[in-house]
C-alpha cells in the first residue's frame, strides 16, 4: 500500500561545458571546439543520423559535445558517459528537436521552425504560463527556459551547451539521484574513469523517471563513444576544471553520500538535524528545483530547511516506531507517515484526528468524508495530499503531507516510500521519511489536498522546521 515509483515524466537531461585555457598532451584547443549549427534538409538529415559513423552530422555534434567536456578538464570516460546518456535523450541528429517528434525533417520536427513538443500535459509551467514539454540536444524542460519557440538558438549547439554551464555551475545537481550507486558530487563524478559508470551519474542532473530510463543502452552508448573518440587518452585536469567551474559546484545541492554509508549517515542525521526554527508562511520563498528532486533528511539543502517541517518535533522517531501512533499498514508505507504525521500536527480542543483508511490515492477522499469539508486542488501547508496511481506511477497511488507552498506555487512535501529515499518500497526501512520538491505544473496532474483547518483543527504549536 502506498507504493510509489518515480514519475512517468520525461525530464530533461542536460550536460555541461565551459571553455578554459591550459596545456596537456591531450588538449582540445579552442580552434578544435568549433561551433555546431544545423540547417540540413530532410534528405541530408536522413543520411546523417548515425552518431557512430564518422563524418555524419550526428557524429560531428556528438564529438563537439565530447570535446567541450574534455576542454574543461573532465576525464575522457566522463565526457563519453555524458554523450552516451544524451544520445538517447534529445540526440545529435537534430539539435533543435521538439520532444515527441522523431522525424528527420527540420520543418516539422524542430522548435526553431515553431514545432511544439507533442507531450505537454503534466510538465512544468514554462514562460508561456502553461505546461511545456522539452526540446533541444538536452531536452530542456520546459523548453522556453532556454529559448522561445521559433528561435534560431535551437539550431546552435554552442548556445545550448553554454546554457547548461550556468545550470551546473549554479549547483543544479542532486547527488542522491545518481544511478551509479556512488552518490557522487559533480566534482567527484568528472574524475571517473569508467564510461559506463559515468553515464549513470547523469541522472543526478536529469532526474527523470527511472522506469523510462534504459540504463543498459546508455552505458553501451557511453562505451562506444569512449572507444570511438579515444577517451582513454584524456585524464582529469584539475587546473582546467577549476578555471571553468571554480568552487561553484561545491554547494549544498552537491550532496555526496556513499551508498555503503546509509546507516552511519542517518545516525548522524538524527544527531545533527535539530528541532528549531519557525514555520515560514505559505506563498513565500524563492528556490529553484525541478520535479523529482528528493532528499533524505540529512541531504536536505540548506535553502530548504526553513520550509521543511520536522516530524521529530511532534514526536515521530526516525527508524523506530516511537510516536508513530496511527499505523495504516506496516509502518513502512506512504500511508503510515501520512496518517501518523497528520495525527501529530493537528489538534482540536485536545482531540487529534485519526484517519488511516484508504490507499495513497484515496486518503484525501477519506479525510474529507470523515471530518467534513472540501477536497481541494490547491495545496496548503499542513494539508494531506493524495496522488493518483497514474500520476505516481504505481498501483495504489501515493500520499504525504505538504510542508510549504512557495511564491511560485511549487511545494515541498514530506513523505515515505518514495523510490529508495525512505520506506519499504526499495528496502530502505520502516518509520522513515524524505522530502520532495513538486512543481506547480506537476501538482495539476493528479494531486488533491485536504486541509483539516476547515473542520476546526489547528496546527500544533510544537511543530517546528529543521532550520
Amino acid at each position: 500500500m502506498g507504493t510509489v515509483l518515480l514519475f512517468p515524466f520525461f525530464i530533461i537531461i542536460l550536460i555541461v561545458m565551459m571553455f578554459s585555457a591550459g596545456d596537456s598532451n591531450c588538449d582540445v584547443s579552442e580552434n578544435d571546439v568549433s561551433v555546431s549549427t544545423q540547417n540540413e534538409t530532410t534528405s541530408q538529415l536522413a543520411s546523417s543520423t548515425d552518431p557512430f559513423k564518422s563524418g555524419t552530422l550526428a557524429n560531428k555534434n556528438a564529438k563537439y559535445v565530447f570535446d567541450s567536456f574534455i576542454h574543461n578538464g573532465v576525464t575522457g570516460a566522463y565526457a563519453a558517459g555524458i554523450v552516451g546518456w544524451v544520445n538517447s535523450e534529445g540526440g545529435f541528429s537534430m539539435i533543435g528537436r521538439a520532444e515527441g517528434h522523431f522525424g528527420n525533417d527540420l520543418n516539422t520536427n524542430s522548435l526553431s521552425k515553431g514545432v511544439l513538443p507533442s507531450v505537454m500535459s503534466g510538465y512544468p509551467i514554462g514562460k508561456s504560463g502553461r505546461a511545456e514539454g522539452g526540446g533541444g540536444i538536452f531536452q530542456f524542460t520546459p523548453f522556453s527556459k532556454f529559448a522561445p519557440l521559433g528561435s534560431s538558438d535551437w539550431e546552435n549547439a554552442e548556445k545550448q551547451v553554454n546554457f547548461v554551464i550556468k545550470s551546473i555551475s549554479g549547483g543544479d545537481w542532486n547527488a542522491s539521484m545518481d544511478l551509479s550507486g556512488g552518490r557522487h558530487s559533480f566534482q567527484e563524478a568528472v574524475k571517473l574513469t569508467d564510461p559506463k559508470k559515468s553515464s549513470l551519474t547523469w541522472q543526478a542532473y536529469e532526474r527523470g523517471s527511472v522506469a523510462h530510463i534504459n540504463q543498459n543502452q546508455k552505458q553501451a552508448d557511453a562505451q562506444r563513444f569512449f572507444d570511438l573518440f579515444d577517451g582513454a587518452k584524456y585524464s582529469y585536469n584539475a587546473n582546467k576544471f577549476q578555471k571553468a567551474f571554480g568552487n561553484s559546484v561545491n554547494n549544498t545541492n552537491n550532496v555526496s553520500v556513499s551508498s555503503s554509508d546509509d546507516s552511519d549517515s542517518f545516525n548522524s542525521c538524527d544527531d545533527s538535524i535539530s528541532v528549531s526554527g519557525s514555520w515560514a508562511s505559505d506563498g513565500s520563498g524563492e528556490v529553484h528545483y525541478r520535479d523529482l528532486n528528493a532528499w533524505r533528511p540529512n541531504e536536505l539543502p540548506k535553502n530548504l530547511k526553513q520550509y521543511a517541517i520536522d516530524p521529530k518535533s511532534v514526536g515521530l522517531s526516525y527508524r523506530n516506531n516511537k510516536g508513530w501512533d496511527v499505523i495504516a499498514w506496516s509502518g513502512g508505507q506512504c500511508t503510515d507517515l501520512s496518517a501518523s504525521l497528520m495525527n501529530a500536527i493537528w489538534n482540536k480542543k485536545g482531540s487529534k484526528p485519526v484517519q488511516k483508511k484508504g490507499n495513497g490515492s484515496d486518503v484525501v477522499f477519506h479525510w474529507a468524508r470523515f471530518f467534513g469539508g472540501k477536497i481541494s486542488k490547491k495545496p496548503k501547508a499542513g494539508s494531506v495530499f493524495s496522488q493518483t496511481s497514474t500520476s505516481a506511477g504505481g498501483v495504489f497511488g501515493h500520499t504525504g503531507v505538504v510542508s510549504h507552498v512557495f511564491a511560485n506555487g511549487d511545494i515541498l512535501v514530506v513523505e515515505q516510500n518514495f523510490a529508495d529515499f525512505s520506506g519499504e518500497h526499495r528496502g530502505f526501512g520502516k518509520y522513515t521519511w524524505n522530502y520532495r520538491y513538486v512543481t506547480k505544473g506537476a501538482i495539476s496532474s493528479g494531486y488533491t489536498f485536504y486541509d483539516p483547518s476547515q473542520s476546526g483543527y489547528q496546527i500544533s504549536p510544537k511543530l517546528k522546521t529543521v532550520a
